[in-house]
């Protein structure tokens, strides 16, 4: 890796390039832990000629309390090319894939970066593989594979971004192996006859992005990865100032005796309303549903525990002033098991270039939740963002 990242560097160097970077430094106050003074930033290159295109990402963080959220880490390095109807893809990326605001079950492609932020579902892990587009108008077939399955890192002991109470391994353990191959094939079309709406059927076939614990010892755990037949379903529809939304998914599980087939399924809708009292407002009500198939298999596990039964409320105020001020509001509730999970954010900008912003998140978990660890707590970040 380390060789194919000065490859690629000297490759930018050499030829023209465009450049954005993101700095952050932020303070973190939480009511459980001692507080955090963190840095975290991103680099973005981009190559652009007439017959290829390149793009790396750098991510890099720095913590003054954790030394496991102290990385520099390639999380994107790519080419791409567009050839008449065709686009293709090849390296390390980032893909999204889903509709919701609050949760996606349709993101599967990537694994989430647990220690940049459990609690952000836009927070990702680059993963290897290619990818082929064929368009069609206003409809068009890819198919891809992902060719690595990655391991993923949580920091442990006394601090807020590890799941668990327990050491953790960070070798996974997989049904196969980490270069046994995921396929998907997608189907994306959309309509404009009465209602504009756009969709996306996807079927994927190998490792699923949730995984479950497995003791190596008394007091160790790691991650097992399981392989499996997913269809997926996403969509969105448009009428007037709402956008309705779904995401659904079936799981066909092929690779493991402990686990249940199970189906995924969010609804929800978003209602924009326009200058009230000189401001927009977007507000958004979704939906999580979790079930397995009735069976005696495994049923406690990571897939279950968020999301199961849940219901997402979000407030986004936009001010609509030269600042790009907003303010955003959500709370998720587990209707099972009386569980809460309040997040508030706010952010302007100061001058050119950089961007204050302030979050407050507050969790109430239920008795044998994936968040009791944390009782009841709340943390509030301050940060200070430089863009160049």
């Amino acid at each position: 890796m380390r060789t194919l990242l000065l490859a690629s560097l000297c490759s930018f160097t050499l030829n023209a390039i465009e450049h954005n970077s993101k700095l952050s430094l932020n303070f973190a106050d939480y009511s459980v832990y001692k507080n955090e003074v963190y840095l975290e930033g991103e680099t973005k290159l981009e190559h652009t000629s007439k017959h290829l295109n390149a793009n790396l990402t750098l991510e890099y963080l720095y913590s003054s309390k954790h030394k496991e959220r102290r990385y520099l880490m390639l999380n994107e390095l790519y080419l791409t090319r567009e050839y008449d109807e065709y686009s293709f893809l090849f390296g390390k990326s980032i893909k999204y894939w889903g509709e919701m605001e609050g949760f996606n079950i349709a993101d599967i492609y990537n694994q989430k970066n647990y220690l940049l932020d459990p609690f952000d579902i836009s927070k990702k892990i680059g993963s290897i593989g290619f990818d082929v587009k064929r368009y069609f108008d206003e409809e068009s077939f890819e198919f891809g594979v992902k060719l690595y399955e990655e391991e993923l890192n949580y920091p442990i002991g006394a601090t807020p971004y590890t799941p668990f109470a327990f050491n953790y391994d960070t070798s996974l353990h997989l049904s196969d192996n980490s270069y046994t191959p995921s396929f998907y094939l997608a189907y994306n079309f959309m309509s404009d006859t009465n209602v504009d709406s756009e969709s996306k059927l996807l079927f994927f076939h190998g490792y699923d992005t949730k995984r479950y614990f497995i003791p190596t010892n008394q007091t160790t755990l790691a991650q097992y990865a399981y392989r499996v037949n997913k269809l997926l379903f996403l969509s969105h529809l448009i009428y007037g100032e709402t956008i309705f939304k779904c995401e659904a998914s079936y799981t066909d599980i092929i690779s493991d005796t402990k686990m249940s087939d199970y189906t995924q399924l969010s609804f929800g809708l978003e209602r924009g309303f326009y200058d009230v009292a000189g401001v927009d407002i977007s507000a958004y009500m979704e939906y999580y549903n979790y079930s397995y198939r009735e069976d005696e298999k495994i049923k406690n596990v990571d897939i279950s525990e968020l999301y199961d039964n849940d219901a997402f409320v979000a407030l986004r105020v936009d001010f609509a002033d030269i600042r790009a001020s907003e303010i955003k509001a959500g709370v998720l509730y587990d209707l099972s098991k009386d569980e809460k999970l309040f997040k508030l954010n706010a952010k302007s900008r100061v001058m050119d270039g950089l961007v204050v912003d302030a979050e407050y998140l507050h969790i109430l978990p239920s008795q044998n939740s994936v968040l009791t660890y944390l009782g009841d707590s709340s943390r509030v970040t301050l940060g200070l963002t430089y863009t160049f």
